[in-house]
């Protein structure tokens, strides 16, 4: 592709990034009967961290589901805020050092705050997901709509209110009761939320591609809101890192981010929900885009050889529905995940994201985001830097 000269870009638009939900935020807003039920985290007295989720907390336990050590995902929380933090003081063993996800700093707790740090750092709008709420819409069918509404309540109100558009949030929903994530589609969608988010795993057990939830992708599509499907690798269900048994956060966060939005596409392909509710615009998040028009062509191969005996529901090839209803993010200082996506994808199906304020993410987006680019398109990389968020979440 040729490049053309231009002025330099100075304005970026997220398409992806995180707030830190407070430690207290559940047992304040929920209803009385559940605040011993709450999700909670905390410093005591003492200064060592806290997490306590049905009562109980994680620290006196000795294993968690898919058999993590409940020492170790209480060390892997701080990564949640570890944005330009040494990841020694993450896993560091002393509690008096260690950084946790109550030491986020103020902008990924407060709506205003953010705006500033957006701004000051060159990006003109965010489109906002969940950090600990990732994993909200599979806690327990008697608490996870309630969870999920108090956060929703938070979000759109608390922390993107008064932002003029600038901070756009998503909805998260109980999806292991799915009579209640319809009912917080219709809830969140009048409430002026332009999109919801599923996490990369199965249910409970439950896939995606199960018709039990297709009354969920009609509500979302009768809603007029947009799909995000958001991994979270943890081992609490079925997926890359309780399948293979992964030992650690490294591993999950190399291997689990892509793998379970492979897996979690080609269940929904193979299953016929895109077929079935072609109108659905989804979202594919934080997995990376390098291996999507590698393994699409795979997914067809196969479609073409076994679709009729194994997978008659699936009618159209992963490419035509990607560029029918899709787009995927790329993290902005991605070098050759940018050149990967302008060569086999749409731009306009490309957006950034920063996945701020996660380990992974830096200050210096816009300079990371132009060294990445360079020599690239630019019209196609000017779509990418705002354009595509913008035909995917106009202004009003």
């Amino acid at each position: 592709m040729d490049a053309t000269s231009t002025a330099p870009i100075d304005s970026l638009a997220d398409a992806d990034g995180h707030v830190i939900e407070p430690g207290d935020l559940w047992v304040e807003r929920l209803p009385p009967d559940l605040r011993p039920l709450a999700p909670h985290y905390y410093r005591d007295e003492q200064g060592v961290f806290h997490s306590k989720i049905y009562g109980i907390d994680i620290s006196n336990l000795e294993v968690m589901h898919g058999g993590i050590r409940a020492a170790d995902m209480l060390e892997n929380m701080g990564l949640a805020c570890a944005m330009g933090v040494p990841l020694e003081r993450v896993f560091a063993r002393s509690d008096g050092e260690r950084h946790t996800i109550i030491d986020a700093p103020a902008w990924a707790r407060d709506g205003r705050a953010r705006l500033d740090f957006n701004l000051s750092n060159g990006v003109s709008r965010a489109v906002l997901y969940p950090t600990f709420m990732l994993a909200g819409g599979t806690f327990l069918p008697h608490v996870a709509p309630a969870v999920c509404a108090v956060y929703n309540d938070w979000i759109l109100k608390d922390y993107c209110g008064g932002s003029d558009g600038r901070l756009i949030p998503v909805a998260t929903l109980p999806l292991t009761d799915v009579d209640a994530a319809v009912a917080e589609v219709r809830r969140t969608a009048e409430m002026g939320f332009p999109a919801a988010f599923i996490r990369t795993n199965p249910v409970q057990g439950r896939k995606y591609s199960d018709p039990c939830f297709d009354p969920l992708w009609q509500a979302i599509v009768d809603a007029g809101l947009k799909l995000g499907l958001h991994p979270l690798p943890m081992w609490d269900q079925d997926g890359t890192s309780r399948g293979y048994r992964l030992p650690d956060i490294m591993a999950a966060s190399c291997l689990g981010f892509p793998m379970d939005m492979i897996y979690t596409l080609y269940d929904m392909m193979a299953g016929g929900v895109f077929d079935r509710f072609p109108t659905m615009p989804t979202m594919i998040l934080e997995a990376g885009v390098g291996w999507l028009p590698s393994m699409f062509e795979r997914f067809e191969e196969h479609r073409e050889a076994f679709g009729h005996l194994k997978a008659p529901a699936w009618k159209t090839p992963p490419m035509e529905i990607f560029e029918r209803q899709m787009m995927v993010t790329v993290e902005a200082c991605e070098e050759t995940d940018l050149r990967i996506a302008l060569e086999f994808l749409p731009a306009d199906h490309v957006a950034l994201a920063s996945d701020w304020p996660h380990y992974d993410g830096t200050e210096d987006l816009v300079g990371g985001f132009r060294r990445a680019s360079a020599g690239l398109d630019d019209a196609a990389v000017r779509m990418i830097a705002t354009g595509t968020l913008e035909r995917w979440f106009p202004r009003h």
